[in-house]
């Protein structure tokens, strides 16, 4: 009896000093709740949209066991203050990364624009005409002005000399910028004209009307 007392105050004892070690006590003896390391802590969301809560290693793991790619999307969540990661397949990320370089394109394109400019011709405009408008066109794509163009027309073959016009105009301004937006309205045929960036390099092997040093400046 009395041994089993004596092993019973030591075992207790020994729990104690192996409590000391790896818990915190507090005055009274009881043990202070450790408080759970959250900093490796992700949302994840699966391949099928589910949602859940883990840590980033089990993340790690469970994408290559499942042949996926772990993407952040998120660095911080605004309501969990936690990253978000997403599990995808090659082709959504491959789709993923597709959207992101589209995006950033043109957001740069966006910022790189200094301004617009509007050019109405009529299809009544001999080619002359036409060529230095063309070359106006130029000097402000060359400026990084974006330049909206309105071919307008009155006869009953007017649509189809504005459609020769846009033709020519596209042909002569494909160095300096691109067509987008090309639509016909009423008895106008409408299109803008957007610069590429002032570091994009672009090639044409045909002379351009620009090169003409006594044209005028933009309008």
């Amino acid at each position: 009896m009395i041994i089993n007392k004596l092993l019973g105050a030591f075992g207790y004892k020994r729990l104690l000093q192996c409590r000391t070690l790896t818990s915190r006590l507090t005055a009274d003896g009881k043990v202070i709740p450790k408080k759970k390391n959250l900093e490796n802590r992700i949302t994840l969301i699966g391949a099928d949209n589910s949602v859940s809560i883990t840590d980033l290693r089990n993340a790690e793991t469970l994408s290559l066991r499942r042949e996926l790619k772990l993407v952040k999307i998120q660095d911080v969540d605004s309501k969990t203050r936690r990253p978000v990661y997403k599990l995808m397949s090659n082709t959504e990320y491959h789709e993923e990364e597709l959207e992101k370089r589209k995006e950033k394109q043109e957001a740069r394109q966006k910022t790189s624009i200094k301004g617009q400019k509007l050019m109405s011709i009529s299809s009544k405009i001999g080619e002359h005409d036409l060529m230095t408008f063309i070359k106006k066109m130029l000097k402000l794509l060359e400026k990084q002005y974006e330049v909206k163009v309105v071919l307008s027309y009155d006869s009953p073959d007017g649509e189809q000399l504005c459609e020769k016009m846009f033709t020519i105009i596209e042909k002569n301004t494909k160095s300096s910028g691109k067509v987008v937006q090309k639509r016909s309205k009423g008895t106008n045929l409408r299109f803008q004209l957007l610069p590429f960036r002032e570091n994009s390099t672009q090639t044409d092997t045909e002379p351009q009307p620009n090169q003409n040093g006594n044209d005028k400046g933009p309008l």
